[in-house]
């Protein structure tokens, strides 16, 4: 049984000096389903990187029994249709064929020995039954086998997603790492590549989605403030497991923190007490015995030792504890019971070769409305939010009077330079202050502030996109898929602060559990 261990393991970035792990031990079995989970700016993704070798830690080992594979990934390929692409990611299949298929056509003498070293090496990888294991996992994985005579580049992004995992698990005796393998998948998509895992082994992903953490994983590697903790089931279970014991500690907590601190003022007045009592001399005291104050002196400081250790074990039960702050999210009043938006006739496609992607569409969007652009990919949906954003112009929506529309972009547009940058002014600056406020509810890292966007994870940078956009003035807010690259924390959050302040939204999300309990009305594209 193979095992993947990290030994005291640390990490640090060499450009801007920010520690990531400390002294971290950890053993990994390869035939686990795991799923890892933490807040954005924890590490998971620098976890992946240090498992497959693109990061090395600045101190402690980490061993790995055999290759390890990359989600997503960007090899270059010479080939470009989608069956050549495949073999020749699995294992170069292609190539060998090419130069098999090339000595025998050019019936070079020379190169038989080349020929018969070629064709041994490609039977012993299983070249001859590549082909068949392709359609084996493609007919897994729900797709149409007539994919495979398309050049590759032609494919939809989620044809595409779906591809690159069945070639990720063709290959032999890899362990996979994950990194949100579900981002920008439509509904039938992602069912499809839950299916699929449901089968497989040997993996560990990320996953903002808690439905499918649930259907695909049975253990967990958890994050957290201060430890790496690792235990048997699914996101549920852990949640479960965690959510009784931050109950058990809210009820202990005010409890130990008074005692914490009456353990600090005992041991200020130890050291006080040994301090006097260090500059007094007692005349009484024989060469027979101890000095009384020498004495006196001993028991405080072993005292205050054994407090200190208290104290310690004491603050050591609150290390994990994880606060989710309620968040606000405020909109401009003045409009109620109004009609904000109204499409009428919209039709529209980029070009007259492109597919038409909305013909004859009528809608109106009304204070309090929260709707769930819905569709498969390809079907319009980020374009039909450009559209109602105003990003691309069309005199078929009519706004109320002064309609203000704010934006939450599914790729993060802010991503370069510090934060004060993206200000105006700082100083005295209520949007600024809001700004703050709200990466505060984000729980982003203490110096966020010090740091380069370029340091920033994926979900930080989103984070403090989408705190830029709730501080805009507004009556609409759009969401483009909001719980691509977030924690789990967030999507919670997000969905609840949603239900608490019920703003009018129109947002596109393939999270169907995020969806289905914050939507009022859904709009499917075709």
């Amino acid at each position: 049984m193979a095992k993947i261990t990290v030994s005291k393991m640390s990490y640090h970035y060499e450009d801007y000096y920010y520690p990531v792990y400390e002294n971290i031990d950890l053993t990994l079995k390869t035939e686990w389903k795991l799923g890892l989970i933490g807040r954005n700016g924890r590490g998971k993704t620098t976890l992946l990187k240090l498992l497959s070798g693109e990061l090395e830690p600045t101190a402690g080992t980490i061993t790995v029994p055999g290759p390890v594979e990359y989600f997503p990934y960007n090899k270059e390929c010479v080939y470009t249709n989608t069956m050549d692409l495949i073999k020749e990611n699995v294992g170069t299949f292609k190539s060998m064929e090419d130069t098999m298929e090339q000595i025998l056509s050019e019936n070079d003498e020379t190169r038989f020995d080349e020929y018969s070293n070629l064709q041994e090496q490609y039977q012993e990888m299983g070249g001859y039954e590549i082909e068949s294991k392709i359609l084996k996992e493609m007919d897994e994985m729900k797709l149409s086998q007539d994919l495979l005579d398309r050049e590759f580049a032609s494919l939809s992004g989620g044809e595409k997603t779906r591809i690159m995992l069945l070639t990720l698990f063709l290959r032999k005796n890899s362990f996979l790492l994950l990194d949100e393998p579900t981002n920008h998948l439509d509904e039938a998509g992602k069912e499809a590549v839950t299916e699929y895992l449901k089968k497989k082994s040997g993996f560990i992903v990320v996953s903002h989605d808690r439905v499918f953490l649930d259907q695909v994983i049975d253990h967990v590697i958890s994050i957290n403030k201060k430890d790496i903790t690792l235990e048997k089931g699914n996101y549920t279970s852990w949640k479960l497991n965690k959510e009784k014991k931050e109950e058990f500690e809210l009820r202990t907590r005010e409890r130990l923190e008074e005692e914490i601190a009456q353990l600090e003022r005992s041991a200020r007045c130890s050291r006080t007490w040994a301090g006097i009592g260090n500059t007094q001399k007692y005349s009484y005291a024989s060469n027979g015995r101890a000095n009384g104050v020498e004495t006196y002196m001993k028991q405080a400081k072993r005292s205050e030792a054994r407090m200190q250790e208290n104290l310690e074990q004491k603050k050591e039960l609150l290390k994990n504890y994880e606060e989710v702050k309620p968040l606000v999210i405020h909109q401009k009043a003045g409009l109620e019971d109004q009609c904000l938006v109204k499409i009428k006739e919209l039709n529209f496609q980029y070009d007259k070769h492109s597919k038409q992607i909305l013909k004859g569409f009528n809608y109106e969007i009304h204070v309090g409305d929260r709707l769930w652009v819905k569709g498969e990919n390809g079907a319009g949906k980020s374009t039909f939010l450009n559209l109602l954003h105003g990003t691309i112009p069309t005199d078929a929506i009519e706004y109320a009077e002064g309609v203000k529309i704010a934006m939450v972009t599914q790729e993060p547009s802010w991503k370069s330079g510090y934060i004060k940058d993206g200000f105006d002014e700082i100083v005295g600056n209520p949007k600024y202050q809001n700004f703050l406020e709200l990466c505060d509810y984000f729980e982003l890292p203490e110096d966020f502030l010090e740091r380069p966007l370029e340091t920033y994870s994926s979900g930080e940078l989103k984070k403090v996109n989408i705190a830029r956009t709730l501080t805009e003035e507004n009556h609409i807010i759009l969401f483009d898929e909001p719980l691509n690259y977030m924690d789990l924390y967030f999507s919670e959050q997000l969905e609840n602060a949603i239900l608490d302040y019920k703003p009018t939204i129109v947002f596109v999300e393939h999270d169907g559990y995020f969806g289905k309990t914050v939507a009022t009305k859904t709009i499917e594209l075709h």
